[in-house]
């Protein structure tokens, strides 16, 4: 009877052993089926993760490449429009001086009022011309003709002699030399007018500070005014600078702004050399895999 007993209890604790190892078996093969759906589930987010990035990477040099040509294509306007005004409106206004200043001396002493009107007409004339270059020259600038750099310190005292605000120059501006690119030169180019345009429209600085700096294939220009500075609201349009940004954004760099009210303004641009802007727009035309 005992030993019927004992068997049957060590039947049952059998039972109910194997029935927890058979439960436990099905529960970590469950867990084992969950893991393995997540994990093919987050290999395939990783998947498409990866193919948005790309795309969107690939994207971002479009729009830059495209931002690019069209700032080449506004560049070339502009010397096409500086020649035609310069060809054609610059040559008659010259003919005109060459026949008033005739005329002046064939009526000198003969008719002292006409003399007289003459020579105001001519010295309007000569503001014209004046206007006329300067126009031209914000057109097609000369100085770039000369290089990036020259063009940089010309800019810089023009800047002073026209409006009486002290500037600074840091760094070597021959450290944006070395690779030749002309439609880069004339956005950065640009972009300095731009920005020394905003100091005078509404900064009220006494000195701008320009610093230029070369680091490894990383170019860099930062415009500095000790002015009254501006909100960190305030929007980018109205101001210049979201004409500043579309450049930047043209040549791939990077704008960034730092300033406060009674702290001045900060503009920083950075941007690659050109070989490495052309090996990023390059990999972009790459297929995805």
């Amino acid at each position: 009877m005992f030993t019927t007993t004992a068997l049957i209890i060590a039947v049952t604790c059998l039972l109910v052993l194997g029935w927890g190892l058979l439960a436990l078996l099905q529960r970590h093969l469950r867990q084992e089926d969950e893991l393995a759906e997540r994990e093919s589930v987050l290999a395939y987010e990783r998947h498409a993760r990866s193919h948005a990035e790309r795309a969107l990477a690939s994207t971002h040099l479009t729009l830059c490449r495209l931002a690019r040509q069209q700032e080449e294509v506004r560049e070339s306007e502009r010397q096409r429009i500086g020649r035609d005004i310069h060809d054609d409106l610059g040559q008659h206004l010259l003919s005109l001086k060459i026949d008033l200043s005739l005329l002046q001396v064939s009526t000198t002493g003969a008719h002292p009022l006409l003399t007289q009107r003459l020579g105001a007409i001519l010295a309007g004339v000569d503001l014209t011309i004046a206007s006329l270059r300067t126009v031209i020259n914000d057109l097609r600038p000369r100085a770039l003709e000369a290089g990036l750099a020259a063009a940089i310190e010309w800019q810089l005292v023009e800047f002073t002699r026209v409006n009486g605000i002290a500037h600074v120059l840091d760094g070597d501006p021959t450290c944006f030399e070395g690779v030749q690119d002309a439609a880069r030169d004339a956005t950065v180019f640009r972009i300095l007018q731009e920005s020394l345009a905003n100091v005078v429209r509404h900064a009220h600085a006494s000195e701008v500070r320009v610093r230029l700096q070369r680091d490894a294939g990383l170019l860099t220009m930062s415009v500095q005014d000790n002015g009254v500075g501006m909100a960190a609201d305030r929007p980018l349009h109205g101001s210049g600078l979201s004409g500043i940004q579309e450049r930047v954004a043209a040549i791939g760099g990077r704008f960034t702004i730092d300033s406060q009210r009674g702290g001045g303004t900060l503009l920083t641009l950075s941007f690659p050399l050109i070989q490495r802007y052309a090996m990023h727009t390059a990999s972009s035309r790459a297929p995805l895999s």
